[in-house]
């Protein structure tokens, strides 16, 4: 584990990992990832498929909510799926009945939910995922859920998925795809192209095989295929 990175952290990230390798087993799970998107920001987890990327940032009961926001504005705008990991200790409790109950206080039912304002079209998984319901016939206790879509590649990256590539990446990229690059071409100009030239299944296919490829501190072990257009 990074000195930087506490226990508590740790600890959900593992809980994370683990989930996400039964549902994506042929993914490549990259850690604290750089993006440019709405202000640099540094994505704590990707896992890269084929054909598709899920952002994932956690939150640890030693963290704070006040830069989610952006974190997730910057995760909507690379990957496909979104995944907000957090601690127990952010959720809310409200009054509720006896069947719908997580714990009883002094006679009153309690349930806890997600924090007001929360981000609608992300994936929310509360650690630890544990069932909370005190009634073991209710079945609308969706804390312990820690769902994610199948595997079915449809749809292209966002558009600011390229940006996560390097220079070298692109150019590579640009070779693959046919996509003409002189030698003195910057960043936006070989991203410009790449973007006229190719459609969102080719570039989609790029940028995940680019990152399934690249060479990183702390992630799975390259995975070098042939990107097919």
């Amino acid at each position: 584990m990074p000195a930087y990175r506490s226990s508590a952290e740790a600890e959900i990230r593992d809980a994370v990992v683990a989930r996400i390798r039964e549902c994506r087993p042929n993914a490549r799970i990259i850690h604290e990832i750089n993006v440019s998107t709405y202000g640099p920001n540094r994505i704590d987890l990707i896992a890269v498929d084929r054909e598709e990327i899920i952002a994932c940032e956690i939150k640890s009961a030693k963290d704070k909510l006040d830069r989610l926001d952006a974190q997730v504005s910057a995760m909507k705008g690379v990957a496909h799926h979104v995944i907000a990991a957090i601690h127990e200790k952010f959720l809310k409790e409200s009054k509720t009945h006896e069947q719908a109950a997580h714990y009883q206080r002094d006679g009153e039912f309690y349930l806890k939910t997600v924090p007001d304002n929360w981000h609608h079209g992300i994936e929310t998984w509360v650690f630890p995922k544990v069932r909370r319901c005190l009634d073991e016939g209710w079945n609308y206790d969706r804390l312990d859920k820690w769902d994610l879509k199948p595997y079915r590649p449809t749809a292209p990256l966002p558009a600011a998925a390229i940006d996560m590539l390097w220079r070298d990446e692109l150019r590579e990229l640009c070779g693959i795809l046919r996509v003409s690059a002189p030698r003195k071409c910057t960043m936006p100009e070989m991203v410009s192209a790449l973007r006229w030239h190719c459609n969102g299944r080719e570039l989609t296919r790029g940028i995940c095989g680019m990152l399934r490829a690249r060479r990183c501190v702390e992630a799975d072990p390259e995975i070098f295929e042939k990107i097919a257009a």
